[in-house]
Order: C-alpha cells, then structure tokens, then sequence
C-alpha cells in the first residue's frame, strides 16, 4: 500500500490517446516494482466501455461466476466494516447490482445526466482499473454506478475470499445499537458526529459514510420517502430524487440519499438485519 499510495499520487499521473489517467511507473525504485510484479500488480489496467449497454453486458457475465455468491460479498463487508479488510466496503452494494439490476435499455429524464434506472453513463469510458482498486483497498466506497459494481465484483473472482473476524462482528453489532439506540429527532449529520466520538470505526468519515450509505441501499437503515430492500431493484433515480425534499443534502454532494433520508426515529429495520446479518450475529458471543 505505501508503493501503490507513491505511484497513484495526483503529480505522477498523465493522460494517454483516449484521455486515460496513465501513472508513471518509474517514480518508482527498482525493488518497489518487483514487489508489485511478484503481487502480479499491473501499475496501469486500462478497462474500456463502450456505452451504456455494453457496461451492463459486462455486469451480466458474473451472474453466474462460481467464485462469486451473497455470502461471499457479506463476508466482505463485515470484514470492511470492522476493518480487517476495508477493501470489502463496497462488496455489498456491487452484489445488490448484480443480483437485482436487469438489464434494460438506457433511460436518461432530468434533472440527471445518467440513466433513471441504474444511475450509468452512456458514454465511451476509458477507466484505470488498478487506481480504481487501489482505492478500494483503501477503503473508499464505490456504490451507485454498475461500471464500478462490475470492476469491483472481477477483482474479486481475481483474489482470495475473506472471513469476517469476530472482532468485525461485533463492530457491526455495535454500530447497528448505536443506530437503535438514537434519539427520535437525531439527523443523519448529528449520528455522524456521535458516531465519530464513540470511536467505533475505523477510516475517515467518507468511508463511515460509505457504510451507512450501503446500509441504507439495502434496506437496514430506512428512510422518509421511499422502502427499500436487499431482496429487489429501485431504481437510482427514485432514490436519488428524493434529495430534492431533503434540507441536509442542498449544496452538498457528500451528503446523498438513502443515508441523508434517515431521522432518528426510524431506527433500524430489523427484518433487513436478520435477512442479511442474523446469522453473523446469532453466532458470534458479544
């Protein structure tokens, strides 16, 4: 991590003939890229998409991956939520694009630049997969495109399956009583703060953002407008619509729906909890 944080930093990079982030490889020393070839680390994985449609085939691929399963994505992000593996954080909201985001045809309505139904481009994209995953690994949380679920479910048909610690279990447990625990009038900015002090996760706040948010998309956090579940598909702009009736969300991009739709009151969805968790929690003694 502390070659690939010198080889992705912002100076290093230049862009290539499709306007591709390219990053230098010889910033690095002569022993620093053994160690990536001996990791089979490619310093520039360029994945091209051609369009909106050709994003989604891609996505279709790994429906029926044998390395890749529900339980194996669960795993994932309890581990990336106790911090055992934060590269887990966003395993959860890529498998519910997998498993739920049929294919369809591209559906762009105002006020987005994106498709209504799974919130993708139409466009050609040149993207750097490896800068992609480096940012994974770091812990960042990629959930509300099907280019970024797709790159993220292949690393993992790539890699070595993960098991949540016990120690991860019982950081689910708790941030999920810090949820049942809050007051009725709580916003999603003052549980952000309460949850900074008690110090329960690890990462900045945009990766303890990640988690709520992915919480919420399936279902274990509610919100005000709209129910949503791990067990089918809403679409991305029926989500994201609702910000429109949201005060905490005008003028800010870091704040976003469904995370920014909680109150306090809602606490948690139980049913969702059990659906997803119950298991992890009924066999860990906390």
């Amino acid at each position: 991590m502390r070659i690939l944080k010198k080889l992705y930093h912002y100076e290093n990079r230049y862009y290539g003939k499709q306007n591709e982030t390219l990053y230098n490889e010889s910033t690095l020393s002569e022993k620093e890229r053994n160690i990536l070839n001996e990791h089979h680390w490619k310093a520039n994985d360029i994945v091209h998409f051609t369009d909106h449609n050709d994003i989604l085939a891609k996505l279709n691929t790994l429906k029926s991956h044998p390395t890749l399963s529900e339980k194996r994505c669960l795993d994932a992000f309890i581990a990336g939520v106790g911090g055992s593996y934060p590269r887990g954080l966003s395993a959860l909201p890529a498998w519910y694009y997998l498993e739920h985001c049929l294919p369809h045809s591209y559906d762009k309505r105002e006020p987005f630049a994106c498709c209504w139904v799974c919130g993708g481009k139409d466009e050609t994209v040149c993207l750097n997969n490896a800068m992609f995953q480096y940012c994974l690994y770091l812990g960042n949380a990629y959930s509300s495109d099907p280019m970024y679920a797709y790159l993220n479910l292949m690393h993992l048909t790539e890699v070595s399956a993960v098991e949540p610690t016990k120690d991860d279990v019982i950081t689910l447990s708790t941030l999920l009583n810090l949820l049942r625990n809050a007051p009725n009038d709580e916003t999603p900015g003052k549980l952000e703060k309460r949850l900074q002090e008690a110090k329960i996760l690890k990462g900045d706040k945009y990766t303890k953002r990640g988690i709520l948010n992915t919480l919420a998309l399936v279902g274990v956090i509610p919100n005000q407008f709209i129910t949503l579940s791990n067990k089918k598909w809403t679409n991305w702009g029926d989500i994201a619509i609702c910000e429109k009736q949201l005060s905490n969300t005008k003028g800010r991009s870091d704040m976003e729906m469904p995370w920014a739709g909680w109150i306090g009151s809602q606490k948690v969805n139980e049913q969702r909890i059990d659906e997803l968790f119950g298991e992890y929690l009924r066999s860990t003694v906390l």
